[in-house]
């Protein structure tokens, strides 16, 4: 079996794995939106591509759906609602008002949603107000802590990287550009220290090597003694859980 990396344009990092006994091209998304392909060991990576290419549409729409899917499994937000993760104080103010709208204010460490009083607060637009106001103090806390993190990771292990930029992407915990910069998901605020390492660190080892090859999981092994574990830990969490 041999695994290769590759970015493409509209989707992001795409695996492919070449396969002896796959006889034809086959996409497959996994839970968290991830996109793999297989393919028989005698195709080309960039017949492959292109295949993938072909079907950016359909890989969009089957990304909604699962996006769509986790929503539906949501947690109703309220005032007991516990995010460790986040240093920003929460308060949920209801104020004198039958009608719909509301307001997020972020400063000085507090995030204060205001949504009218008469309207249920498990409402699906008074969630979406206040996952939407969790997600921008996460934004704040993540561009302060994510690029001084890969800054010190870099300089640790002998690694020189372009820019890091902070997204709110949906299905990919970080990614490396052909130019060396460092792509990160705001939502490894969510995830534990180790983790957020293993990322970052592995979004560094790609402005070595570029694919998931022996080099590129030998190399993380050294940091990480059995970093394909730590792959497997990631898988418990999901991106799209807020």
């Amino acid at each position: 079996m041999i695994e290769k990396r590759v970015f493409v344009d509209g989707i992001g990092n795409v695996i492919f794995i070449k396969k002896r006994k796959v006889k034809n091209i086959n996409i497959r998304l996994c839970a968290d939106g991830r996109v793999k392909v297989t393919l028989p060991a005698f195709s080309s990576w960039s017949q492959a591509v292109k295949v993938v290419r072909s079907k950016i549409p359909w890989i969009l729409k089957q990304r909604e759906t699962l996006i769509k899917c986790a929503r539906k499994q949501q947690i109703i937000i309220n005032n007991d609602t516990v995010f460790p993760y986040l240093k920003h104080k929460i308060e949920l103010i209801p104020y004198e008002s039958t009608g719909g709208g509301g307001q997020i204010k972020i400063y000085n460490g507090i995030l204060k949603i205001l949504y009218p009083g008469g309207i249920n607060i498990e409402n699906k637009h008074i969630q979406d107000l206040i996952r939407k106001g969790i997600t921008e103090a996460m934004r704040i806390e993540a561009k302060k802590f994510l690029p001084q993190r890969v800054e010190e990771l870099a300089g640790k292990y002998g690694y020189s990287y372009r820019k890091v930029f902070v997204k709110n992407a949906k299905t990919l915990w970080g990614s490396c550009s052909s130019k060396n910069n460092i792509n990160l998901n705001l939502s490894l605020m969510r995830l534990p220290e180790k983790l957020q390492d293993y990322i970052i660190i592995h979004e560094l080892v790609h402005t070595v090597h570029r694919n998931h090859g022996p080099q590129f999981w030998g190399l993380l092994d050294q940091y990480f003694g059995d970093a394909r574990s730590m792959a497997k830990e990631l898988k418990s969490y999901k991106i799209d859980e807020l």
